[in-house]
């Protein structure tokens, strides 16, 4: 990576989220992805009156801040730090900057020990957020992360509890047989109304990307074998394979187990194996062969294993750490070869290629079986904009 000068649009948005963060204190950098927030925020940073700057970020993403860090002028002084070590951070900060926000600082109702330790850092302390997906799963994420700041619109609720009494609709589910209250619907219209000044919201063609990313749906056919054990599954909670005996006496279970058995692989007891179908594998092969550019990515460790086996030119990566924080527009192909189960994460994932330079179309490929449970999960997330959990899972004809 050469010297670095920000893009116009860098700079002017920069300009305007200087001003959001001296009136609120709080400024999010919602633009879509790839549209350079990293950039922006660091600009923001510069122009603010904070000398010493915390940089909070996911593990996956903390070498790119480094490295934009090493070749960007600039004169303030930036630590950086992953979520998960934010506990160990000491010292004085002016400034907080919390990337990829949505993803570990916005869980309701309760918190979690990231967030406490993030909260020892930010209080009193101006924020500019950094999220190309804010509340991906409802505005309810979004009491949290502002939560982090003592000029927080909703400080005068002590709790999300009393926050969500004003702001949300209750309403219950049955797991396991309990029934238990559920806080994700909220007025989404007021919550809008409130937060809305202190965003600045991008998309990729407003910022003048020539091409956007399309997802390109390829449907396989799992071989007689395999879908007699899929179909088994679904209708025994249990099945023999070869290579181990599976139950799935639950909803999570049976979520998981035909997710992984479509791409023929199986964690069972804590043990990875690598099952005989290779239907996937074989498709992928036959369509996009195995080349330097093309990326394959995969969702369970198992598959790794399998793919290392068929692919020793294509760059393989884990769907869920790379989703996020990582630039693959070099690449020609990208192949998701299974995926998690997350709205945010699928938004985020398919975006990897974009980039104002690059001049070819994007086509992000997905290996699917019709009415397979890979199929349900695509539909869920990108249609339907909701986290794939529980479903009625169907035998495959």
């Amino acid at each position: 990576m050469g010297l670095i000068t920000p893009w116009a649009h860098q700079e002017e948005l920069a300009q305007a989220g200087i001003l959001i963060l001296r009136e609120y204190a709080i400024c999010y950098l919602a633009m879509e992805e790839r549209t350079g927030k990293t950039i922006t925020a660091i600009q923001m940073a510069e122009r603010s009156t904070a000398f010493r700057v915390l940089i909070i970020t996911k593990k996956k993403a903390l070498a790119d801040w480094v490295n934009v860090l090493a070749n960007l002028p600039h004169i303030k002084i930036y630590q950086t730090v992953n979520y998960h070590q934010a506990h160990k951070i000491e010292g004085k900060f002016d400034l907080v900057i919390l990337d990829e926000a949505h993803n570990y600082i916005s869980s309701f109702p309760k918190v979690g020990a990231i967030w406490k330790a993030v909260a020892r850092l930010t209080k009193g302390l101006p924020i500019i957020y950094v999220s190309a997906t804010p509340h991906a799963q409802g505005r309810a994420m979004m009491y949290h992360q502002f939560a982090l700041s003592s000029w927080s619109p909703w400080r005068r609720y002590k709790n999300f509890y009393q926050w969500h009494k004003q702001y949300g609709y209750i309403y219950q589910v049955e797991v396991n047989g309990i029934m238990k209250n559920k806080y994700d619907r909220t007025d989404e219209d007021r919550i809008a109304a409130e937060i809305t000044p202190m965003f600045i919201v991008k998309t990729r063609k407003e910022l003048g990307f020539e091409h956007e990313p399309e997802d390109v749906l390829h449907y396989v056919e799992l071989s007689e074998e395999t879908r007699g054990y899929y179909n088994t599954l679904v209708k025994d909670e249990l099945v023999r394979l070869p290579e181990v005996f599976l139950v799935a006496d639950s909803q999570p279970k049976m979520r998981f187990s035909l997710h992984q058995l479509e791409g023929g692989t199986m964690k069972m007891d804590g043990e990875y194996y690598v099952l005989s179908n290779t239907e996937k594998v074989d498709y992928i092969r036959d369509r996009f062969g195995d080349t330097t550019d093309t990326v394959i990515m995969y969702n369970y460790k198992a598959e790794l294993l399998k793919l290392e086996r068929h692919f020793s030119n294509a760059r393989l990566l884990q769907a869920t750490s790379y989703a996020e924080g990582i630039d693959l527009s070099g690449y020609s192909t990208l192949v998701i070869y299974s995926q998690d189960f997350s709205t945010a994460r699928h938004t985020q994932r398919r975006a990897r290629q974009a980039n104002m330079g690059r001049t070819d179309p994007i086509d992000v490929h997905y290996i699917l079986v019709k009415k397979g449970i890979s199929a349900q999960v695509y539909k869920t997330v990108s249609v339907k904009k909701k986290n794939f959990v529980d479903t009625v899972f169907e035998r495959l004809v």
